[in-house]
């Protein structure tokens, strides 16, 4: 296994953290394909560890779904064209909002990673409506055959998701708004294995 792509069931769920702490612990790369918004994440990444960051093969100012920041700055997202970098060691490739968010008016950010081989996490964070964005999540993975290694919890576990999607828990990590490089270095991935 040479890629590991961290997905959610939404936007704002802790992808950023989570695939930070698994490059932290596996000693992996890390990069996000598709950046909207600003600062970017490879920047908090960077400010936050210690991990090797590759530039994201889009990015775009505007903080919305890919395809309408594209739009807005003339540019397409194609999902064939979005290519990982050539890494020799393992990659952690942090996803854009949920995993159905359009990178185009025809494709999805999981268009473009079913071409890379990659294994992946889900991050899950309860809120009203996560327990349906979770479940649908899983249907689109399973329908797509996306081999799934688990489930990060943000924010406490729920066993109830787990039986529904077959899969097992990698850990749990408590929700915290800000995260700091010293809290980053605390909590390392004791809570979570691969």
């Amino acid at each position: 296994m040479k890629r590991i792509i961290v997905a959610g069931i939404h936007t704002e769920v802790g992808k950023t953290v989570v695939a930070t702490l698994v490059a932290e612990k596996l000693g992996a790369a890390y990069w996000k394909p598709v950046q909207c918004g600003m600062p970017t994440d490879s920047e908090w990444v960077e400010a936050h560890s210690s991990v090797r960051c590759y530039p994201s093969a889009f990015s775009l100012k505007a903080p919305c779904s890919p395809h309408l920041a594209a739009k807005r700055e003339g540019q397409r997202i194609v999902a064939k064209e979005v290519q990982p970098p050539k890494h020799p060691g393992l990659l952690v490739i942090e996803g854009t909002g949920g995993i159905l968010a359009p990178l185009n008016d025809e494709e999805s950010w999981a268009d473009a990673a079913v071409y890379w081989g990659a294994a992946w996490i889900l991050v899950y964070r309860p809120y009203l409506g996560s327990f349906n964005h979770f479940l649908l999540t899983v249907e689109v993975m399973r329908q797509r055959k996306i081999p799934l290694l688990g489930v990060v919890f943000n924010g406490g576990v729920e066993e109830m998701l787990l039986s529904r999607a077959k899969t097992r828990s990698l850990g749990e990590i408590a929700w915290e708004k800000q995260w700091s490089k010293k809290r980053i270095q605390e909590v390392g991935l004791s809570g979570i294995s691969l």
